[in-house]
């Protein structure tokens, strides 16, 4: 199991911030487990663990929100990612598309997403959305790799 972990640690990702809204409250967390599924329909994957408090949102929800954290967004990952009991949405300005997940403001890009299928993998489950709407801007990306957010060093479009 830790050298399982360690190896992943070791593989680059991006960080993201997983949005939904549940009972008419915005939720949110940071998660690095996210792919693309199919660009016909175009379709991604978010992998959530089941201890996880937000866990049963997005099955409940039905629909969720990929924001690709920007370079200079370290902050926002660290802030969705924290179990203290505060509002990771207070001032933070955020819009809705056509689900109402949360799209944050000035991220790198989002996906818009209806749920379409939930698998069971271990601890933890896939979800798997169909993009409903999409969006993009320029900047460099949040990276993460071996436990700590990096900078890929990418050029800005």
């Amino acid at each position: 199991m830790n050298d399982f972990r360690a190896v992943m640690r070791r593989f680059p990702t991006g960080v993201t911030v997983v949005t939904t809204i549940f009972d008419g409250v915005p939720k949110g967390f940071t998660a690095n487990a996210f792919s693309s599924v199919s660009a016909q329909p175009p379709m991604v994957l978010i992998c959530v663990n089941r201890q996880a408090r937000s866990h049963p949102l997005i099955s409940r929800a039905g629909h969720f929100c990929v924001n690709l954290l920007r370079l200079d967004q370290q902050s926002i990952a660290e802030r969705f990612a924290s179990h203290e009991p505060v509002n990771p949405f207070e001032s933070i300005p955020y819009t809705t598309a056509t689900t109402g997940s949360p799209i944050l403001e000035n991220t790198l890009a989002y996906l818009d997403c209806e749920l379409a299928e939930e698998h069971t993998a271990g601890t933890h489950t896939v979800f798997i959305g169909t993009v409903l709407g999409s969006g993009v801007r320029d900047g460099a990306p949040l990276g993460y790799f071996n436990a700590s957010y990096r900078d890929f060093g990418c050029l800005i479009p």
